[in-house]
């Protein structure tokens, strides 16, 4: 959500005139703030070098645990103020029961494939992004070491195959 916003931002209507960059923007002006370009240049998590925004490299979940490295309130993955995604609260739940449901099955799991470049290839056309072939992942169960399946994250109903291991 952060690497590939649902929104790209929001347009707004300058209330007065203001001098971004010595550039003069006048009053009643339309302006449209990027969210990509908001969690890209936090101050907080970004890098040089950009790889805080490569889904390989960037993917760093241990950042929210210190005060210290967690992004600022600019991370806004799902809007801000009267626009706020109203779905915002079920997303949210239905991410922590598939993780809480995997969690209880699983001993361990592992992508699967090669993607050592890195470069995934994103479903077009598409309101949530998705990358095009699924995240197929390897699980082992807790009740056989020996056991393990193929689920696929981005099949119709993961629960239900998470639950099937």
């Amino acid at each position: 959500m952060r690497i590939k916003p649902l929104s790209s931002g929001a347009p707004r209507t300058l209330r007065a005139t203001k001098v971004v960059d010595g550039v003069q923007i006048p009053k009643g002006w339309g302006v449209n703030w990027n969210v990509l370009l908001t969690h890209e240049l936090d101050p907080i998590t970004y890098k040089e070098d950009g790889s805080h925004m490569e889904v390989t490299t960037g993917f760093a979940p241990e950042r929210w645990l210190d005060e210290t490295t967690r992004p600022t309130t600019d991370f806004i993955p799902m809007g801000a103020g009267p626009r706020y995604c109203l779905g915002s609260t079920l997303a949210y739940t239905e991410m922590k029961c598939f993780l809480a449901v995997l969690a209880r099955k699983i001993d361990y799991f592992s992508l699967v494939g090669d993607n050592s470049k890195g470069e995934i290839e994103w479903k077009r056309m598409s309101i949530i992004p998705k990358p095009e072939d699924g995240v197929p992942i390897m699980a082992v169960s807790y009740s056989s070491s020996s056991s393990s399946a193929v689920v696929d994250v981005e099949s119709e109903n993961p629960i239900a195959a998470v639950r099937a291991l």
